[in-house]
């Protein structure tokens, strides 16, 4: 897909891998984005091409008002970039269900609501990408609602693509740990996981895998080393899991 002129929606836009793929998309000519966050006055992007816009994606109304606000400012969408998206870092205890319910609605239920819109509502080509996470093919111990979240929103987009209608396309994005305050916000002194890459290395797969219309971009080729590795060798991600929950004992004592 050729990004010049498009009309740009992005969750999650002030900060990390959202804000780097939105400054990319700026370095190419006519293209208008509507950017969304819980907190959008910590973007710091002056730019006239951009649009700021305060939005809870947890809830399906406030989903459907991104919507008319793209219509309105944009003109219609080209490409809806479901970003937003929160971690718990934590040892569950107790049972919590506002706590869980709150996860699945931002990580999940918006992203593959907005696709549900798309698919109904958009006879024009809208190229929809939802940011997963390489959780969803190894779970991390102190973050099993979030890699449940993620494991979600891979299995949905494994069957939708062969449900979704021409002329969408859908790609699904799967950074590894991204060195963003991604992590402060999952708790307190929360350990990095190995191996970890910056969120303009992420943005910069997102990028290419639009332009080359992909269905699927995994930044990080350590990983995807790692994955081909544990297919020939006996428990190597399920040593990696268990030195992760080493860390993760040490780092909620």
């Amino acid at each position: 897909m050729d990004i010049r002129g498009k009309r740009i929606v992005i969750t999650g836009a002030a900060s990390g891998i959202g804000k780097e793929t939105l400054l990319k998309f700026l370095q190419y000519e006519g293209v208008q984005i509507l950017a969304v966050d819980l907190d959008p006055s910590r973007l710091d992007v002056k730019d006239k091409r951009v649009t700021k816009f305060k939005c809870d994606v947890s809830a399906s109304a406030n989903v459907d008002k991104i919507f008319k606000e793209a219509e309105k400012v944009l003109g219609g969408i080209d490409i809806f970039y479901a970003n937003a998206g929160f971690a718990y870092y934590e040892e569950i205890k107790k049972p919590d269900w506002k706590r869980m319910e709150k996860i699945f609605q931002t990580n999940v239920f918006s992203a593959i609501y907005g696709l549900q819109k798309v698919q109904a509502e958009y006879k024009n080509p809208v190229y929809y990408i939802i940011t997963a996470s390489a959780m969803s093919f190894l779970s991390i111990p102190g973050y099993a609602l979030y890699s449940a979240t993620k494991a979600a929103v891979h299995s949905f987009a494994e069957a939708f693509q062969f449900e979704l209608k021409k002329p969408h396309r859908l790609m699904i994005v799967y950074p590894i740990a991204t060195r963003t305050n991604f992590f402060d916000a999952a708790g307190k002194k929360v350990p990095v996981p190995f191996p970890s890459q910056t969120p303009a290395q992420v943005a910069s797969a997102v990028i290419r895998g639009i332009e080359w219309n992909k269905k699927k971009v995994l930044p990080s080729k350590i990983f995807s080393l790692m994955m081909f590795v544990d297919r020939f060798l006996i428990y190597p991600l399920r040593i990696y899991q268990i030195i992760e929950n080493w860390k993760r004992k040490k780092a909620l004592s």
